[in-house]
């Protein structure tokens, strides 16, 4: 039976899926504070083991990805292959006239659900990412900051722009300011979504999926006003397809 292991080095946090063919047997993330060896303190067990194959989606640096190799090398005597985004894939073509500048990430989540397209997959963590897919062409998307680094922006460029708490529970008017930024920040994000969305409906005329991913996601759903999947683990889902573990 193969044994692979799958490993998301995102912004923030490193996650992992141990399969034994296409079945996930273990998963686990964690923090990474820019070092993977992160991991040697708090792996499960489970993963511990014979492992005949690791892929990896890593959005950080080289001097990173060289520490995730090494650790590979240690735990499972085991080169890891990087995934990159090419000019095509799978299939589908990328956007971008250097693929190279399109992020893994974003690459990985377009392949996860290409089979659903005309799809607009959002990617709702650090960044907000939005990307739209059609007859088997990434068309392109968007980059937005994600509501954390909205509010770190806010922060860090006013004076008096001073919330007291943090919430996004509604779209209603704010009447203080800690209201009107949380709300105002959660009204940016659903817009866009909603904007790109008929932009792609309009322009494909056909029923568009719509698939959320990633932390904020669940902050998002509950006021979008188009039906909609929520996908938590697409990326690692789209390393698997990429690396042809997945059917």
């Amino acid at each position: 039976m193969a044994r692979s292991c799958f490993i998301d080095m995102g912004n923030s946090r490193i996650k992992l899926w141990l399969c034994d063919n296409e079945k996930i047997i273990a998963s686990y993330a964690v923090a990474h504070q820019y070092s993977p060896n992160i991991l040697m303190s708090g792996l499960p067990k489970e993963f511990y083991g014979y492992v005949d194959f690791v892929g990896v989606s890593s959005v950080l640096n080289d001097k990173v990805n060289q520490e995730l190799e090494s650790l590979c090398l240690l735990l499972w005597r085991c080169t890891p292959q990087f995934a990159r985004t090419d000019y095509a894939t799978l299939g589908i073509q990328c956007a971008y006239k250097d693929p190279a500048l399109l992020g893994i990430d974003r690459w990985l989540n377009i392949l996860a659900v290409a089979v659903r397209q005309p799809v607009c997959v959002v990617s709702c963590g650090t960044a907000l990412t939005i990307d739209v897919v059609n007859d088997n062409q990434h068309l392109g998307g968007y980059i937005f900051p994600g509501m954390n680094l909205q509010l770190s922006s806010l922060l860090h460029g006013t004076q008096r722009v001073r919330p007291h708490d943090i919430t996004y529970a509604t779209l209603d008017f704010g009447k203080n300011t800690s209201e009107s930024v949380h709300h105002g920040i959660l009204l940016a994000c659903i817009a866009a979504i909603e904007k790109v969305y008929a932009a792609l409906k309009q322009m494909t005329d056909k029923n568009v999926q719509l698939i959320l991913t990633g932390g904020d996601s669940e902050r998002l759903s509950p006021h979008l006003q188009i039906a909609h999947d929520m996908m938590p683990e697409l990326l690692l889902m789209g390393l698997q397809r990429y690396f042809g573990h997945s059917s």
